[in-house]
């Protein structure tokens, strides 16, 4: 069985970008498309009219999607709960979930919606919040790896990990190159605080740099080497950079298509550990953003 791509809409235009993005992402993995629209607790409006505005968000939702991809089978669904549970609920059986960077009544701006920021922290498949303009698809797509050494202190969750399900951030930005025919950059940053420039000058510091950058080399060759196997078509170009990790990202977002990280599942706590450099890409990124469950 063939899962579907799954896009949440509200009847903004952000949540008609992600429209378009679920449409052509179930184009290149020839999935089938699922639109979703939640009616939400009612909160002193009669269900009646709830109901009557979802049908109407659902419809021009599923038309404009069947228009954008005649080939696709395009459906259309109205779930009585919060929206964020719904799509929570609908990701169990997708492929992967698509939310617009804001809904309804949403601060405007670069901040990301309440709904989309709790379905990408504990959505049980890879989440991607649309942002930025539309792009190509011939834009590389950018993968973070993660060093599995790093503390829960630094914003960053452990290393990238593949997993039987191939859900893995490696194999799903590997899986997105390939169909877009794009290459992939691989990105590490091993410093994860600070502002400013590398440090330079001193033989200390040329040794500690070239060490560091082995290192970060070495991380993202480990991390990506099972999907790269299995990919072996998708050109792959590494990127280690003394940059904090949230600049590095944020500043590969900009020529890319989409960019991709991982998230791990606290022990002992509900949901996934987005971490603040997460934070800050699904806050501030110039392009969408997929956020990948991780083993």
């Amino acid at each position: 069985m063939v899962l579907p791509v799954v896009a949440g809409v509200d009847g903004s235009d952000a949540s008609l970008r992600a429209v378009d993005w679920a449409a052509d992402a179930a184009v290149r993995h020839e999935a089938p498309l699922r639109v979703l629209c939640a009616t939400g607790p009612a909160l002193g409006t009669p269900v009646p009219d709830l109901r009557e505005n979802a049908e109407r968000i659902r419809d021009l939702a599923v038309e404009h999607a069947r228009k954008r991809v005649p080939s696709v089978e395009v459906t259309g669904e109205i779930v009585p709960e919060d929206a964020a549970d719904a799509l929570l609920s609908a990701g169990r059986n997708a492929f992967t979930l698509v939310v617009g960077s804001r809904g309804r009544g949403g601060v405007t701006g670069m901040l990301l919606g309440s709904v989309g920021l709790a379905v990408a922290g504990r959505a049980d498949c890879p989440v991607v919040v649309v942002r930025g303009e539309p792009d190509s698809g011939t834009e590389p797509v950018v993968l973070g790896v993660q060093d599995e050494d790093a503390e829960e202190a630094t914003g960053r969750a452990p290393g990238i990990e593949d997993t039987a399900e191939g859900r893995s951030a490696a194999e799903f930005a590997f899986r997105e190159a390939q169909r877009r025919g794009c290459e992939l950059i691989a990105l590490h940053a091993w410093r994860t605080s600070g502002g400013g420039e590398p440090d330079s000058g001193g033989p200390e510091e040329g040794d500690a740099a070239e060490q560091g950058r082995a290192r970060a080399e070495k991380v993202i060759d480990e991390a990506v080497g099972p999907a790269r196997e299995r990919y072996p078509d998708v050109v792959v170009r590494r990127r280690a950079t003394a940059e904090p990790a949230r600049q590095a990202l944020l500043n590969a977002a900009r020529e890319a298509s989409l960019l991709v990280v991982g998230a791990h599942a606290r022990h002992g706590h509900f949901g996934l550990q987005l971490g603040l450099v997460n934070h800050a890409v699904l806050h501030h990124s110039p392009c969408p953003v997929a956020v990948v469950p991780q083993a």
